[in-house]
């Protein structure tokens, strides 16, 4: 018979910090928001094999559509971001790649029909992910208020457990604070997300072969390596940079005011 040394007792209290780190550290409690992130991300990168895929987008495309969105809307809180209009776009393009707006379970894919889509907001409390609930369901403009009402309860943490209900992809936008690109980790049970970028000046080839300038934005999204790989991502990444250059796009987010564009729509 073997006998073995029972395992050291694990130190929770203060006295571990004391412990191990150097004299004037100091120890901060995380918030449950930051618990629970750190617990679902430790859950990403274990149990998920991880795969990234970036593509450059024509930010001067997605700026005349937004241009054109806003040019009626005279007062400046309503006005349609960024982050609403490439959310818009994305839950279109899901329907056109539906295993991105899926999950892994053991031997099958689960495709969800509807695209609940999470928002990564930045809070004095931590990072928080709500969900606009049937994304695909929603005009621009409804999309844009969602949006804008997700983050006024998340800064005055009045969300509540509905909002974090059901979500089947994420967007991570950090083009705001200038990062121009980074890989984000799945939020699981979700099969991808997307991180998106701050635009950027650059250039590019036009049609005779001449360099030109160009400003672009960079999204990289993150999949899951059991039911994606990453030809689906890149055709899911070029559904959605053709959907911001067509006209029917921007028709579409004219025409329909308030109203939702019927699902499966020519978007």
């Amino acid at each position: 018979m073997i006998e073995r040394n029972p395992p050291p007792e694990s130190k929770t209290d203060g006295r571990r910090s004391a412990e191990i780190d150097p004299p004037g550290s100091s120890r901060i409690p995380l918030t449950m928001t930051q618990k629970t992130a750190a617990r679902r991300m430790l859950q990403s990168a274990r149990e998920i094999p991880q795969f990234s895929v970036s593509r450059e987008l024509d930010a001067e495309a997605l700026a005349v559509v937004r241009n054109r969105i806003n040019a009626d809307i005279e007062d400046a809180e309503s006005r349609v971001s960024f982050t609403s209009l490439l959310i818009w776009l994305t839950a279109h393009a899901l329907l056109k790649h539906p295993r991105l707006n899926g999950r892994f379970d053991e031997d099958a894919i689960v495709q969800h029909e509807s695209v609940n889509m999470a928002v990564a907001i930045d809070t004095p409390q931590g990072l928080t992910v709500p969900v606009i609930h049937r994304a695909e369901t929603l005009s621009v403009y409804e999309t844009a208020e969602a949006l804008k009402d997700l983050v006024t309860r998340a800064g005055g943490k009045r969300l509540s457990g509905s909002d974090f209900k059901d979500a089947t992809f994420t967007i991570s936008n950090l083009g705001m604070l200038g990062v121009t690109r980074f890989t984000p980790l799945i939020n699981p049970p979700q099969a991808a997300i997307m991180g998106v970028g701050a635009p950027r000046d650059t250039v590019r080839t036009n049609v005779d072969g001449i360099l030109i300038p160009a400003r672009t934005i960079e999204v990289t999204v993150t999949g899951d390596h059991r039911i994606l790989d990453g030809a689906e991502v890149a055709r899911f990444l070029q559904t959605l940079r053709e959907s911001m250059e067509q006209d029917e796009v921007i028709e579409a987010c004219l025409s329909t005011g308030w109203k939702a564009v019927p699902a499966g729509g020519n978007i």
